[in-house]
């Protein structure tokens, strides 16, 4: 166990589920699916995916956008002793899809090519990266979901550490947090089902997609990089991925309304 890195307080809330939001992982879609399966007021039904932070009993932890720094909300439960009959759940992606999907978003969907500072990552990069060749060289851009979970800053290039590696699996695997991956979707759904009782619509609407003409298809040489680069990202999925609560227990009652998440 790491001790030092975090004060260890005592998660109080009368919300029995929390879900932590990793961004581009399908987070907003499983948020979005929340919303359409547990009934809201008028107002909240208008709160954005990755924004809104209560659904029903459900707690949501994302980025938060009050500042600039656009860090996670929660660091600290990484490190903390949460109540008895609370559960969490995260969703993770496989580290080379994730970079591909982040890229397009920050490129693309909101115009870093021109510089516009709502690409918050890109914005960042100097000069501002034409491919995703270039991209994943800054060390801005790697182990984004290790150093998300820390509460580090947006595109922040100080490399992660082993203990702060060791403080996160350790977290994972003692609070527990019940984890899925984003390839394997229905199978978290299925999980998030079983362990809270929360019946979800069976019908998801996929958010935050990509345009088909963005998608990128990448070499096996630039696949090997990227796992290089986003090591710790790259052992974190892995963890997740090996020690999955049901590992392979797919629900096929789930519909989407596309091939999957080109995003």
């Amino acid at each position: 166990m790491v001790f030092g890195l975090f004060k260890k307080p005592t998660i109080k809330s009368k919300n029995k589920v929390v879900f932590l939001h990793v961004p581009k992982t399908g987070g907003s879609t499983f948020v979005g699916l929340l919303k359409e399966s547990i009934k809201l007021s008028k107002k909240e039904k208008l709160i954005p995916s990755h924004i809104i932070d209560q659904i029903g009993n459900i707690q949501i932890k994302h980025i938060d956008f009050s500042n600039n720094d656009r860090r996670f909300q929660y660091p600290e439960i990484l490190n903390s002793e949460i109540e008895k009959n609370t559960k969490v759940f995260m969703l993770l992606r496989d580290p080379v899809e994730r970079i591909i999907s982040e890229f397009n978003f920050q490129f693309h969907l909101l115009n870093g090519k021109e510089g516009n500072k709502n690409a918050a990552i890109i914005s960042k990069l100097k000069p501002i990266p034409t491919s995703i060749n270039k991209y994943i060289e800054f060390p801005n851009t790697q182990n984004y979901q290790t150093k998300f979970l820390l509460g580090r800053k947006i595109a922040d290039p100080k490399r992660v550490s082993n203990d702060e590696f060791k403080m996160i699996i350790n977290g994972v695997k003692n609070i527990p947090i019940y984890c899925g991956i984003t390839e394997e979707y229905s199978s978290f759904l299925h999980l998030f089902q079983e362990e809270t009782g929360i019946q979800l619509n069976n019908k998801i609407t996929i958010r935050k997609k990509t345009p088909q003409e963005y998608k990128i298809d990448i070499s096996d040489d630039l696949k090997k990089k990227i796992i290089k680069l986003n090591q710790y990202d790259y052992k974190l999925y892995n963890y997740v991925k090996d020690n999955l609560f049901n590992k392979g227990d797919q629900d096929s009652t789930f519909t989407y309304d596309d091939n999957g998440f080109v995003v």
